[in-house]
């Protein structure tokens, strides 16, 4: 997608750096999930309205780095 045609050069490195990055945006991916469930989930967050709406916050939060990761794995090296 961002790394272009398969026969361009450097199209490894940049599949390869895409890669990675899809890995590592993963984690906060993974910490979004568990907080959003965490939040519809659990009784002690379900009746507590202000940390119920801190959890979710904190869980778009995690959302917003996990794709700002996997974005930036498509970016042009440097």
């Amino acid at each position: 997608m961002f790394c272009g045609d398969a026969t361009s050069p450097g199209y490894s490195d940049c599949a390869a750096q895409m890669g990675l990055f899809a890995i590592a945006s993963l984690i906060p991916a993974m910490l979004a999930l568990i907080l959003m469930a965490a939040a519809f989930a659990t009784p002690v967050i379900r009746r507590n309205t202000e940390l119920r709406a801190q959890t979710l916050g904190y869980a778009l939060v995690a959302w917003g780095i996990a794709g700002f990761t996997y974005i930036l794995g498509g970016l042009p090296s440097l």
